[in-house]
């Protein structure tokens, strides 16, 4: 073999090896900082909301950073707002609606008993499923850091918004620049790519929880249900999270519905079967025309996934997480390294 040949294919070597060893070095990163990297991909995403809502004063004429810095005050005033004059009052319901679900959680129970289906000794109380008063007391420091933390990490995925909505073009630009030369320009539109697809998913699943939201909570008063508005509303956040968001909201609908009787919570079942139809049927085609959407198969498995290997907040991210890499393994993997996707064996052929 001649010298050259053997420095080429040393250099091909080496080339190839740094590659998979730096692919290999972020995957355990990711792995091991799993939370840091969520956070900042909840930044991300929060930057986005932003970004999307700012638009229509940008077409109506404002600049770019007016027109985001108008969204991020109005945004902050309305949550100012919403915790003055109605934060203690959200707080009161939803005490009572764990209350009422509490007390159908252990009327079930005491039914099973009844039945010959022991869930406990004696007569079955839900407090004999939750930890003793002890354990509580005991474990309260570390609950009221949970806390701390779950309002930290919100509070840091915040200020991370406001800093990447700032100077989005700061940023893109480092990223763009690890990049040798020939890769930059089409790495730049694959970062324009997958923002536009993250606000498009957006759009989408906000269609879908306002939808969600205001016909629930219709329906629910039509049906005389309690705390209505509460319900409505978790459901309404809730369907955030596609495929199991609903499934997790119907849940104290029919423990509420519970508390007024059986025929209630048929009702509250009824209305939720009757929404998720208006939202599959209705709200969603009409979204996905305009907006953006994964298949569902795709969804639940991401879900599933990132749930399994990153908890709570792996199920919450999964499916704008999941839109992105899409995109990006669209365009730099399965366009740029393999010459497209396959058009499938029934596909009509070219003239």
């Amino acid at each position: 073999m001649e010298p050259q040949t053997e420095t080429t294919l040393a250099k091909k070597t080496l080339i190839v090896s740094s590659v998979a060893l730096s692919l290999v070095v972020a995957v355990a990163i990711c792995w091991v900082a799993s939370s840091a990297v969520l956070l900042i991909f909840a930044g991300l995403l929060v930057a986005a909301v932003i970004d999307a809502l700012s638009r229509p004063l940008r077409k109506a004429g404002l600049g770019t950073g007016i027109s985001r810095f108008a969204v991020v005050v109005v945004l902050f005033l309305l949550i100012i707002g919403g915790a003055i004059y109605g934060g203690v009052t959200l707080v009161q319901q939803f005490s009572d609606l764990w209350a009422m679900a509490k007390s159908e959680l252990q009327n079930i129970a005491t039914m099973f008993n009844e039945m010959g289906i022991n869930i406990g000794e004696g007569n079955t109380d839900v407090r004999d499923l939750l930890p003793k008063a002890n354990n509580v007391v005991g474990s309260a420091p570390q609950a009221v850091m949970n806390a701390l933390g779950i309002v930290g990490n919100i509070f840091i995925a915040l200020f991370l918004a406001l800093f990447i909505i700032a100077q989005p073009g700061l940023y893109r630009k480092g990223i763009v620049s690890l990049f040798p030369k020939s890769k930059r320009q089409r790495i730049d539109e694959t970062l324009h790519a997958s923002a536009d697809e993250l606000v498009l998913w957006l759009a989408g699943a906000g269609i879908s929880m306002a939808t969600v939201f205001v016909v629930t909570w219709i329906g629910l008063v039509l049906v005389g249900m309690p705390s209505a508005f509460i319900l409505a509303l978790q459901a309404g956040l809730l369907a955030f999270i596609p495929t199991l968001g609903p499934f997790v909201a119907g849940i104290p609908i029919v423990l509420v519905g519970l508390s007024a009787g059986p025929s209630m919570a048929l009702w509250g079942l009824g209305v939720y079967v009757a929404v998720q139809s208006v939202e599959s049927y209705a709200s969603q085609p009409v979204a996905q025309r305009y907006t953006s959407a994964l298949p569902p198969a795709l969804t639940l498995g991401a879900q599933l996934l990132f749930g399994v290997l990153f908890g709570t907040l792996g199920v919450i991210l999964a499916v704008p997480l999941t839109a992105v890499l899409m995109v990006i393994v669209q365009h730099l993997y399965t366009q740029d390294t393999l010459g497209g996707g396959y058009e499938g064996v029934g596909a009509p052929k070219d003239g």
